[in-house]
């Protein structure tokens, strides 16, 4: 058994007792509040990052991305997405990427009238975007969630301490 002692008398300041006096009682109420701000693609803000290209494939509900683009490559006698790069103009240098959300203006609707030369160009770009980075000198990587992906792309320039 624990001796356990009572303060009886007014609390003073500094003491233990003050402190404690706190921890009692209902919790204060909390308030949430999200905000969403970025520094990317201003340049009148103290970071210059201009956003480069914005990319994205929204697909039908009824389309599996893999396949669909499978199946243009197969169409055009395409081995391999490897094989795109010869075709398509990309970014030649790395790039940061951010995912914007499928309704953003500048993405590739994806259905079976779609025009195949902007799907293909915007999955071999997606193919070489991983989780945070787009590296043009990485191998195209698709699955079916890299092809679903929606991401502006910045260039890295100054920072407020570069000015």
């Amino acid at each position: 058994m624990r001796n356990v002692s009572i303060v009886t008398g007014p609390v003073v300041p500094g003491t233990l007792s003050e402190g404690m006096q706190f921890n009692y009682g209902a919790p204060p109420r909390m308030r949430t509040t999200r905000m969403r701000e970025t520094l990317l693609g201003d340049a009148e803000k103290s970071i210059a990052w201009p956003r480069r290209e914005r990319v994205g494939l929204v697909f039908d509900k009824d389309i599996t991305p893999l396949e669909f683009l499978e199946e243009i490559l197969e169409a055009r006698v395409i081995d391999s997405p490897e094989e795109l790069r010869a075709i398509f103009q990309i970014p030649a240098q790395m790039l940061t990427c951010r995912p914007i959300g499928h309704d953003a203006e500048g993405l590739v609707k994806v259905d079976r009238l779609a025009d195949e030369d902007a799907v293909l160009r915007h999955a071999l770009i997606l193919g070489l975007c991983g989780p945070s980075f787009y590296d043009p000198n990485k191998a195209v990587i698709w699955t079916n969630s890299r092809l679903s992906r929606t991401l502006d792309l910045f260039e890295p320039g100054r920072f407020y301490a570069d000015n």
